[in-house]
């Protein structure tokens, strides 16, 4: 391996017409997910700094080694020939190409959740699994576990192409696309466009997931079938909420279908604490889903006196109309 990188760099570029180079994705492409603007707007004002490596076989067959994003952006440009640098024979190793490339990518860039995921599926042919935990997941930010192997292997054979490029654009977390390995590409789709649409943040997409996929148990229906809801739809429709708000009306929703028990005994807590006359600089709040038979007072003060004013006027409420919501007022 030592001695082809050294004479890659001895390699003459040569002239070779783009349409004799399969642009498709081959086994050394780790690309996915990217923007090739940049790329072109770059090659139009300064050419091609770079040249690419391709493989050329005994038969006369290309491949892209490295260089895959180059060559698509020079034939966006229309551009007849490219100078390449140009490996040739059967006698080269395809993990060869694959970690030539693989080096090439990690020195100028940093690979998404998916890329990393592309890369690990082509090492898995040649490369014990012990190596690739030990010594390839580090070299991609991963940490050097089995468990960590398997989730990005699974994501890589098993995920659509809609789910890759919400992993790889941002907009679905690679935690959160795990939970979704479990269901109907159908029903990944479904939920997958609804965290896209309202822009849901990471913790939002978990309990979307977490909810939807118990809801549909518990109702009997499928999962887009679920998500069909009238009232999920109102939500997302809303032009008068934001995405931030429409997150939060949307998991308060599901929260409480999923538990209304906690949910009415939330909104009645919250009438109670709102007749006492708090003020701004007193709060009083219940364990998540009164899980502790205990409620916390906080008092916002600057000194003693002002500590005492609010106590006294905390006393003169009617706190003795606290209780627990469930239970009946005497």
């Amino acid at each position: 391996m030592k001695k082809e990188i050294n004479n890659i760099t001895e390699l003459i570029p040569q002239s070779v017409p783009l349409r004799n180079i399969d642009d498709s994705p081959g086994p050394c492409c780790m690309s996915f997910g990217f923007d090739l603007n940049p790329l072109i707007q770059s090659i139009e004002r300064v050419g091609l700094i770079n040249p690419p490596l391709l493989k050329r076989d005994n038969q006369g067959s290309i491949t892209i080694i490295t260089g895959y994003r180059r060559i698509k952006a020079l034939k966006s440009l229309h551009t007849d020939s490219a100078g390449c640098r140009i490996l040739s024979g059967d006698n080269i190793l395809q993990v060869e190409c694959l970690l030539l490339n693989l080096h090439d990518n990690l020195a100028i860039r940093k690979l998404n959740d998916v890329e990393k995921g592309m890369v690990l599926v082509r090492l898995i042919p040649w490369v014990k699994t012990l190596e690739i935990v030990d010594h390839y997941m580090p070299l991609l930010g991963l940490p050097s576990n089995k468990a960590t192997l398997a989730s990005y292997l699974k994501i890589e054979e098993e995920m659509e192409v809609q789910a890759k490029e919400s992993i790889a654009h941002g907009q679905l977390s690679f935690r959160n696309a795990i939970m979704l390995l479990d269901i109907d590409s159908i029903s990944r789709s479904s939920i997958i466009d609804l965290i896209s649409n309202m822009k849901l943040t990471v913790n939002q997409q978990r309990q979307l997931i977490d909810y939807t996929i118990d809801l549909s148990h518990v109702e009997g229906r499928s999962i887009p079938d679920f998500l069909d809801d009238q009232s999920i739809k109102r939500i997302n429709s809303d032009t008068r909420m934001n995405n931030p708000q429409k997150g939060r009306a949307l998991i308060r929703y599901l929260r409480m279908k999923r538990y209304p028990s906690v949910s009415k005994a939330e909104r009645e807590f919250k009438k109670m604490v709102s007749r006492l006359n708090l003020g701004e600089m007193v709060r009083i709040d219940h364990s998540p889903s009164f899980e502790s038979p205990y409620y916390r007072l906080e008092v916002l003060f600057k000194d003693g006196p002002s500590l005492r004013g609010k106590l006294e006027n905390f006393m003169r409420e009617d706190i003795d109309s606290l209780r627990d919501p469930w239970k009946k007022k005497r």
